[in-house]
């Protein structure tokens, strides 16, 4: 997909109720934008960004505390190729009461060039089975396992609460971010990700995340 028309979803911090966090309404815009992307499949890639106001309050809180801030995404950037997409999007969405109450809904605009000041690649962070463990955990009890190492790591990310058609159930999307430097070998991803082709123009997964197999970036513009 190419990424040039984009709309914004900044999601309104709620002062009045300890229970609706951020990332509590996060998840819940989230989920009402996901639906949209399951009825138009590989038509949107999804972004994290910061707001100004959001920065402020995470440094606020950074010098009260005098301890790094775990960045805390406040907008959803929605890209896609052709404007009518996004367009169809809203119409999808706006009507919702959790867009209303909790969301500034922008309108779809085409991607400031000018501004753009670096590129993103944002990819589902998987988390093994259990069943693939390697075998020689049972002979070196001692190594921490590939799925404790990687669920630690989990922790740390964003992610989104997605609830599943089939089952019904719950369960959590994490997300990896890794700015992109195209002069770099492998585009500066790391060792996990060789041989990802961040050049080619690869299609979202119905998160709106990049595939490795079906990679590509992002601009990253303020507004």
């Amino acid at each position: 997909m190419q990424p040039n028309y984009y709309l914004d979803i900044r999601i309104l911090d709620s002062a009045d109720d300890g229970e609706l966090t951020l990332t509590h309404l996060r998840n819940q815009i989230y989920s009402i934008v996901h639906g949209a992307f399951r009825k138009m499949p590989e038509k949107f890639a999804l972004a994290l960004e910061i707001s100004p106001r959001q920065q402020r309050k995470m440094l606020t809180k950074e010098a009260k505390y005098n301890y790094p801030i775990t960045p805390n995404y406040d907008v959803l950037r929605i890209f896609a190729s052709e404007q009518d997409d996004l367009d169809q999007l809203v119409e999808r969405i706006k009507g919702h009461w959790k867009i209303r109450d909790y969301a500034v809904l922008n309108h779809p605009v085409a991607v400031p060039i000018a501004k753009v000041t670096g590129w993103r690649c944002y990819f589902r962070f998987r988390l093994p089975t259990l069943k693939a463990e390697p075998n020689f955990l049972k002979d070196y009890p001692e190594r921490e396992s590939l799925h404790t190492k990687r669920l630690n790591k989990a922790k740390k990310l964003p992610y989104f609460k997605v609830i599943s058609q089939s089952t019904g159930q719950s369960f959590t999307v994490p997300i990896e971010i890794f700015d992109i430097n195209f002069e770099e070998e492998n585009f500066g991803l790391p060792e996990t990700y060789k041989d990802v082709n961040v050049l080619k123009s690869g299609l979202p997964d119905g998160y709106g995340l990049a595939r490795k197999q079906h990679a590509f970036a992002l601009p990253v513009f303020e507004v």
